[in-house]
């Protein structure tokens, strides 16, 4: 049995809810049983984002996480609110281009400064898919899924059409980055 924790947080705008249901949607294409809930801020602009995914290769019997084997933060404020679910050892993305400096101890953690909007901006010429890059990096460093079903839940998830290979190129570009690792 595989049982995968996954947070992901930053704010509203940076593409939070939408990696979680490409992921979320990715996992179940590919036979997994996915769970994802989330909150958010009552805030019209600037408010915060989360989504929290309970991933299993077998029914998922208690649907919260609690012990987090990775989180995905975009803000320094949203990782510190969520640092407290990742268990030790576990992966912490950071979007560098936002969260520049961590004036906090994260050595009991696999930390990842992913340079998310310069990354979009290089491979798609769109910094609007820097959660895709995030969500590259994910995948790539997790192996959570194989990247056929993220890419398929993009062709699923993706509502304006000219948006689509910008997203599977930036989250393509990442995967392939980050998986060396």
């Amino acid at each position: 049995m595989v049982h995968h924790e996954i947070v992901l947080a930053g704010l509203g705008g940076h593409g939070i809810i939408f990696m979680g249901r490409v992921l979320g949607y990715a996992a179940i294409l590919s036979g997994k049983d996915a769970v994802m809930t989330t909150s958010y801020s009552p805030a019209q602009r600037g408010g915060w984002s989360k989504a929290y995914l309970v991933i299993d290769d077998e029914p998922i019997e208690y649907p919260v996480v609690t012990r987090a084997d990775a989180l995905v933060a975009t803000t320094l404020e949203m990782l510190y609110s969520e640092l407290h679910l990742l268990r030790d050892n576990g992966i912490l993305i950071i979007d560098s281009d936002i969260i520049r400096e961590v004036p906090r101890d994260l050595s009991r953690y696999r930390v990842y400064r992913v340079p998310a909007h310069t990354m979009a901006l290089k491979t798609s010429g769109n910094e609007r898919t820097a959660n895709m890059v995030l969500l590259g990096a994910l995948i790539g460093l997790t192996r959570i899924i194989d990247p056929e079903y993220i890419i398929k839940s993009l062709k699923h998830n993706v509502r304006r059409k000219e948006l689509l290979e910008p997203n599977i190129n930036s989250f393509t570009n990442a995967y392939q980055k980050y998986m060396s690792i």
